[in-house]
């Protein structure tokens, strides 16, 4: 059981369904007692960027009112924070920051899905450039890390989508990366979103990355990656990532962020 959970989304990001209150809903009659809202921010796009798995810039006014609201609303029954999902684009964190401190967001949950802007040739998830992947996905997360901005890292292996074996370049990826976040105190999740969408061959959360992060002795937090209310609800997953993490020793926390 776990009573926190640090990845909520909206129906804002085009691709989560419920309204706001719903996923509050669902996370007091789970038991939660704290959680997070960290929608898929929106950026000031490039030309070039769709944009399509984020919410707008206009309406980010709107999701922060919102859960202010809630927040009030339900404060004698849940703790609800109010943070973002964010790539790490080198050329728009002085807008993140600003933004941070625009609406005092409380959490920052890095998503290294993109290397440099959104494009589907760019999402680390299936990345076209094969041969540069692990370097990019490296990179990106070290830049991230180092910027003081994240407190926390969803997915951190989301790169095992764009694999077809596993290689000892990736085995030495994951440990830098892992060694990275335990220096900076950040948190590594292993999400739950992965586990609801095994269809393909590789994916996460990938074991073997797990045993790497035993080995480093990372903080290590269930993530749910709610996208819909009925996702607080997965007890088996949860239960499942729990003895599959403690068969390695790593004891999840679930401790307030």
């Amino acid at each position: 059981m776990i009573t926190t959970n640090y990845h909520v989304h909206t129906h804002r990001c085009n691709h989560a369904e419920g309204r706001d209150r719903d996923y509050v809903e669902a996370a007091i009659a789970a038991g939660f007692s704290e959680i997070a809202f960290t929608d898929h921010s929106p950026w000031p796009l490039h030309p070039y960027e769709p944009g399509m798995i984020r919410m707008k810039l206009a309406l980010l006014p709107d999701y922060v009112n919102s859960l202010r609201q809630l927040k009030e609303e339900y404060k004698d029954r849940i703790s609800i924070k109010i943070g973002l999902e964010c790539e790490y684009y080198a050329d728009r964190m002085d807008w993140l920051k600003e933004t941070i401190r625009k609406y005092d967001l409380e959490l920052i949950i890095l998503g290294n899905h993109f290397h440099e802007y959104e494009h589907h040739t760019r999402y680390f998830g299936s990345y076209k450039d094969k041969k540069n992947l692990l370097r990019d996905y490296v990179a990106d997360t070290l830049a991230a890390i180092e910027s003081g901005v994240y407190g926390y890292f969803a997915h951190p292996d989301i790169f095992v989508r764009s694999l077809t074996h596993w290689t000892q370049e990736a085995e030495n990826a994951s440990r830098m990366i892992l060694e990275a976040c335990k220096e900076h105190y950040i948190p590594v999740e292993y999400n739950l979103g992965g586990v609801r969408s095994r269809f393909f061959e590789f994916t996460y959360p990938y074991p073997r990355f797990w045993e790497i992060a035993a080995e480093v002795g990372n903080d290590v937090r269930i993530g749910i990656d709610a996208h819909s209310p009925m996702d607080f609800h997965d007890k088996k997953s949860i239960d499942d990532a729990i003895s599959f993490l403690n068969s390695l020793g790593i004891i999840v926390d679930d401790k307030r962020i």
